[in-house]
């Protein structure tokens, strides 16, 4: 009887076959693996972007549908807008008022107090600007990549 007959284990340093298929899988769990979690990562960070810019949209919808919405108001409905879960949403709305002439814009206005009236062929116009933030923890940070990430979305509109 031969060596390799008595003892099954004889000729495993021999056989190279299967080899690649080794290698092969450990290449894929060390570099594929995490550019999987890295992409779940995006993943979240854009839905979480997406639901920002919806409760932005929500906010200067009511903003534009109800004649002199308070800022609380507008940053309720921001919130609303988004929805509930996870990361919590926080907004925040401001006004500011420009006299203008009939056919200039925000940049060469004056800036004034909204209870102001404006001088005489000067109308009185009233910006809101709307700023959602929402701090995202990544479920698998990324090196380089702040953790929570902080998100936010801003937008400025006339409402009168």
């Amino acid at each position: 009887m031969s060596a390799q007959a008595t003892c099954p284990a004889a000729g495993l340093g021999a056989d190279r076959r299967a080899v690649a298929s080794v290698e092969a899988a450990l290449a894929l769990a060390l570099v594929l693996l995490p550019l999987l979690l890295g992409l779940f990562d995006l993943g979240t960070a854009l839905t979480t972007r997406v639901r920002l810019d919806r409760a932005v949209q929500a906010g200067l919808f009511y903003a534009w549908g109800t004649s002199g919405a308070a800022t609380t108001a507008v940053a309720q409905a921001a919130v609303a807008g988004y929805g509930g879960g996870t990361p919590a949403l926080t907004a925040s709305a401001g006004t500011a008022c420009y006299c203008l002439a009939p056919t200039g814009t925000r940049a060469s206005g004056t800036a004034v107090a909204c209870t102001d009236s404006c001088p005489s062929g000067e109308v009185l116009g009233v910006w809101l600007t709307l700023t959602a933030t929402a701090p995202m923890v990544l479920p698998f940070p990324l090196p380089g990549v702040a953790s929570p990430l902080t998100l936010a979305a801003t937008s400025t509109v006339r409402t009168q």
